[in-house]
């Protein structure tokens, strides 16, 4: 079923709420109700799986629609397939393409070097497979929902045409923002650096260690808070670091998510050394908390952070001095807690709806003039 605890998932139940007030009818479908099978599959065999049961699906209920939106992988086939009535939208959360463009560095252990060895050829495949399933569906889409303007770049200069692309950031909702609200901007008084995400390569979990080991060198009372880390226990993340730096953090993998407004509480900065996001909403939720974030500049974390507050990927020095700078000036912590609570303001899906609801419907309108102007189109 479909989570608020889970990334896309929460992205598309927030959203639907908002869209639904503003008096769209909305229905979102699982995997499963596409094709109840799909879970026994895995990898390849569920790429080309999902894409038929999907494409027989739109083939028999897509007119009934006004507006489809679905993810970018799934539909590699002719527009012409297809209800021209309805609004064909893809959806790139994670745009694949730019596994290509920014590269995830290895993890270091020798073991997983070896592996990486052995099956790398298989997950070369596999990725180019995505990148060739993902460009024909956007290429044959009517409109495509990017999230940051690195995605929309990297479309363009692949040949897709910059007027069919709509860069929409994330929001946070309503109920949520009032908890956020509840938190005050005011330092706490011990050091604490956070981070929200899984804690794997791509989210920079072997830049880690040194970043902790920097800042814990310059700053002796920090600690640091690792929230969300779900695909690893707190022993297993707390494994990947030297027994002398463990003592320096607090690993909390699973939380509801009203419950993260009180853990970001006592947190005075928050990094986010990931390599590639489609927007970071980490991010979003540690400048709603007031806490201000250092992360590297790829996709995703611009959307919300100006230049001052990012670092090339990889640079774990300059992002944890950038850390450093802030926790040993409190006058100057203070106006940035200040900053990155009114900057999160900006990201609310109330706004994001409002906008894309006015992309939808422009879209539409298109679409039915020129129907009507060529009526074997319909």
């Amino acid at each position: 079923m479909p989570s608020k605890e889970l990334g896309v998932s929460k992205v598309l139940i927030e959203l639907i709420k908002e869209l639904q007030k503003l008096g769209w009818l909305c229905k979102l479908l699982n995997p499963t109700d596409i094709c109840p099978e799909i879970l026994s599959y895995i990898g390849i065999k569920y790429q080309h799986k999902y894409v038929e049961s999907l494409k027989n699906y739109l083939q028999q209920y897509a007119s009934k629609y006004d507006v489809i939106d679905y993810d970018h992988l799934y539909l590699p086939y002719p527009r012409s397939e297809f209800s021209n009535s309805t609004l064909f939208v893809a959806r790139s959360a994670l745009l694949v393409h730019h596994f290509e463009t920014f590269p995830i560095p290895l993890q270091k252990s020798w073991r997983r070097k070896i592996a990486h060895v052995i099956k790398g050829r298989s997950r070369q495949s596999q990725l180019q497979t995505w990148i060739r399933d993902a460009t024909v569906t956007i290429q044959e889409a009517d409109l495509i929902n990017v999230n940051n303007y690195d995605a929309k770049t990297e479309l363009v200069n692949r040949g897709i045409s910059a007027e069919k692309i709509v860069v929409v950031p994330l929001g946070i909702s309503r109920t949520r923002r009032l908890l956020f609200d509840a938190v005050s901007s005011v330092p706490p008084e011990k050091p604490r650096v956070a981070f929200i995400g899984t804690f794997d390569t791509r989210k920079g979990a072997n830049d880690f260690p040194e970043i902790v080991k920097y800042i814990s060198y310059h700053v002796p009372d920090v600690c640091f808070r690792v929230l969300g880390t779900k695909n690893k226990t707190s022993d297993e993340v707390l494994s990947h670091f030297p027994k002398n730096l463990v003592n320096y953090l607090e690993v909390i993998p699973n939380f509801d998510s009203e419950e993260l407004p009180l853990l970001l509480t006592d947190c005075s900065v928050g990094v986010f050394p990931s390599y590639l996001e489609g927007f970071g909403f980490g991010v979003l939720e540690m400048l709603a908390a007031s806490i201000p974030v250092i992360a590297y500049d790829v996709p995703g974390p611009p959307m919300m952070l100006p230049p001052e507050y990012l670092v090339s990927k990889g640079d774990i020095k300059g992002m944890s001095n950038k850390v450093i700078s802030l926790l040993h000036d409190q006058q100057k912590l203070s106006a940035a807690r200040l900053w990155a609570k009114q900057q999160s303001q900006q990201f609310s899906w109330q706004n994001i709806a409002q906008i894309t609801s006015e992309n939808y419907l422009r879209c539409l309108e298109f679409k039915r003039t020129v129907n009507e102007k060529s009526p074997q189109l319909k």
